[in-house]
Parts: C-alpha cells; structure tokens; sequence
C-alpha cells in the first residue's frame, strides 16, 4: 500500500490489527532475558580472571588469553550457520539446546586443570550461546505484539548490557572470596532453573520449514538486509573498537587508576542500558507510523560519532564522561534498533539473519580494535578513523531507509 509523500496523514502498517488481538508474553519473556543476562556476564567474565587463570595452570597471561578468542570465534562463526537452521524448528528447541551446551561448557570450565581443557570448554559454551542467542532474538519478534516489539527486543539488549556490567565485579568477587572456577560454576547454577523454564513454559510461533545450514548465506544477496548488517559491523567497530582504548587514554590524560576506571565502566554500562531502554519506545513510534528503522538507526549512529569525537578531543573530565555515557547510549539505542529491524525483515529466516547481526557485532570489534591499534589513541588519527567508521555505519542505514521508503511507495 502507498502512502502519500507529503502531508501528516500516515497509513498505519497491517500489524496494528493484529496488535489489536495480540498480547506480548512478557513472562516467556522475562525467562530469555535472565538467559541473556547470564551470556552478558559470561562476555567479560574472564577479564578479571585472567591473571589468576593463568598462575593457577602455569601459563602465561597472553597464551591464557585464547580462552577468550575461543569464545568469540566459536561464536561469530558458529551463529550463521546454526541460525539456518534454526529458522526450521520451534524457538524452544534451539533456545533450550544451546542452553545446555552452554550450561554444560560452564560446568567444564569449572572442572578444567588445563589450558587445553579449559579453551574447549570456552568454545562449547561458544557454540550454546550461537545456537541459542538467534533463536531468542527471533523469538522476541515473533511473539511480541507488533507495537509492543520495539520494547521487547529493547528488554533483551538492556540485560544482556546488564550482565556484561556486572560481569566482572562479580567475577572478580567470586576470584577473590573462593576460586575461579567458583565464577564459571555459578553462571551454569544459574543456567538450570532458566533451561528448566524454557522448556516448560516457552511457546510461540511455529516457523517456516526452510532453512538449512547454508542457507543464511543467500542473506547477502538481498541489499535490504545485506547493508544493516555492514552497517552493525562498522558501527560496533568504531564504538567497542575505541573503547578498547579508552583505558589508557584515561589512565594518561587523567591518571585514573584501576578502581576508577572500573567506575568508568559502570558508566558505559549505565549508558548502554539507558539508550536500549530508551530506544523500545522510540522505535515502537516510529514502527506505528509506518515510518523504516533504519533511519532511526542513521541519526544514532551520527550521535555516537559526534559523541566520540568529543570524548576522545576534550580534555576537561566532566565534558568527557558526559560524551562517554552518549557515546554508549546512542550506541546501545543502535544496536537495539537494529535487532528489531533485522528480526522483522525477514519473517521467514529470522534466526539466520540476526544471527548474522550477531556475528558482524563480534567482527566489528576484532576489525575495529585492530584497525585503531596504531594510531595513538585520542590522536587525530584514532579519532578521524573512529569517526569515519560512525559515519559510513550512518550512511549505510541511510540508504537502507531510502530504499525500503522507494519499495513502499
């Protein structure tokens, strides 16, 4: 159906009907943002660990380090695949299956006593949450009435927000008062009432039989999705990309130690639960006026280099922690918009294509932190790179919007 290009009258889209007749089951959930949650703190769960990690099996910090590595890969390359074929089986059957490989990956982690164990253990729990996670995300769509998706999907970006916030603090508490392992065994205690409930109480949508291994692949051949996904890519690479070295910059320019710049931290992470919050409403708005996500997604990503230069150019500190906390609201506002975009366009491979979303998230900060890691940061170079990576995400959503605007015309 067309719409008129000028005028203020706005032909509302077919979902308000079915809004209508729909109520969002916020219990079912409620029980996949603790999920989201618990894969939050396992993100930087680590982080504060490492050191210990390492003394306790005789490593170096540097080889431990590929506990970490083995996580991300397993999952950036896992999640495509498995989100093909996801989009063949119920929501429950994934979401379930990978919680057990991830509650199981926890539970070796704890009982590894050597690197080699402990590193395949890091990438089981990899691949749970890969096959677990797109399945969610899809879920959110699926079940959410449509003018209430906006805030459903915003509910799972804030906890998963939430938990790599508190990741590390509790972490490092659990280090400090038992052992390390006790960290990893209290993320899979924590795993077994959420897969319990899963199985129990989670109900939704049946989708379409058609996916298959390689078939997310055909993803980037559809420009509708094939730019959105660049565009997180980029974004993520200039945000979490510079954040890698927003420590030191702290560290030199401001002589933070490292239980202040822990407090920094807890300010990204306010930031980024702010901005998904916010964004639910926003884009529940912009979805009721028939009006694309993805320009939505264009002005954030414009905020957040705006942000970012002020941050990493100004050198007073209440001028810098304010544009930080933007910095990550516009950030975290981003990639909820995306998430909800993605897990509508497609109704048919959902999983598939924000799985790719997923992937492209874990790749943006590997290119993005490894693009960034010459310049001197807070140099005019870091900081024209930084930007320049904010604004090539804009301009790819920008001509998301315009495309899909020429579509519905």
């Amino acid at each position: 159906m067309s719409r008129p290009g000028a005028g203020p009258l706005v032909v509302p889209r077919p979902e308000a009907a079915e809004d209508d007749r729909r109520a969002t089951p916020w219990g079912r959930c409620a029980v996949l943002y603790a999920f989201l949650f618990l894969m939050g703190c396992e993100t930087f769960l680590v982080s504060p660990l490492l050191p210990t990690i390492a003394d306790d099996l005789n490593v170096g910090t540097g080889a431990a380090a590929q506990i970490v590595t083995a996580y991300v890969l397993t999952y950036a390359v896992a999640a495509p695949l498995l989100g093909g074929v996801s989009d063949r089986f119920p929501r429950r059957v994934f979401v379930a299956g990978g919680g057990l490989l991830f509650l199981c990956g926890n539970l070796l982690c704890a009982m590894a006593g050597s690197l080699g164990a402990l590193t395949a253990a890091r990438a089981l729990t990899g691949l749970g949450g890969a096959m677990a996670a797109p399945a969610m995300w899809a879920y959110f769509a699926e079940a959410a009435a449509p003018r209430r998706r906006g805030r459903a999907v915003a509910g799972g970006v804030a906890c998963y927000a939430l938990g790599q916030v508190l990741g590390v603090p509790l972490g490092g508490l659990l280090a400090q008062s038992a052992d390390w392992s006790w960290a990893f065994a209290a993320l899979a205690a924590g795993l077994v009432p959420v897969v319990v409930l899963v199985l129990w109480l989670l109900r939704g949508p049946r989708p379409a039989r058609r996916g298959s291994v390689l078939g997310g692949f055909g993803i980037w051949r559809e420009r509708r999705l094939a730019l959105p996904l660049l565009s997180t890519g980029f974004l993520q690479a200039g945000r979490l990309g510079a954040y890698t070295f927003v420590g030191a910059l702290f560290a030199e320019r401001f002589g933070f130690d490292a239980g202040r710049l822990g407090l920094v931290g807890l300010l990204v992470g306010a930031g980024s639960l702010a901005g998904s919050v916010l964004a639910g409403r926003v884009i529940d708005r912009v979805r009721e006026r028939g009006r694309d996500e993805n320009g939505l997604s264009a002005v954030l990503a414009l905020v957040f280099v705006a942000a970012a230069v002020v941050a990493l150019s100004v050198t007073q500190l209440a001028v810098t922690l304010a544009a930080l906390f933007v910095w990550f609201a516009a950030g975290g506002a981003f990639y909820t918009t995306q998430q909800t975009y993605l897990g509508s366009a497609s109704p048919r491979r959902r999983a598939s294509v924000v799985s790719w979303n997923g992937t492209l998230d874990h790749l943006g900060v590997a290119v993005g932190t490894t693009v960034l890691s010459p310049w001197q940061p807070a140099g005019p170079a870091f900081v024209a790179v930084t930007a320049g990576l904010g604004v090539i995400a804009a301009g790819l959503s920008a001509v998301t919007a315009r495309s899909n605007a020429r579509l519905k015309a």
